[in-house]
């Protein structure tokens, strides 16, 4: 039987992951405005880079 801390945790993690991405959506808009950069070269470097680090550190973790 599972705890009702659980559930309660994992709806603070999904709405912590919502707002997250939220921020950083409305940032990366904000940065490409500020500097008269296209969103759509925003979208893929910054926002790209900011996904993929995750896993690239996992992976060299791994590897290490």
């Amino acid at each position: 039987m599972i705890s009702w801390t659980v559930y309660l945790l994992f709806i603070i993690g999904l709405i912590a992951v919502i707002k997250g991405a939220d921020w950083a959506v409305d940032s990366a808009v904000w940065l490409s405005k500020s500097f008269g950069i296209p969103e759509v070269i925003v979208g893929a470097t910054i926002v790209s880079i900011g996904t993929t680090l995750p896993e690239t550190m996992i992976s060299a973790l791994g590897a290490y």
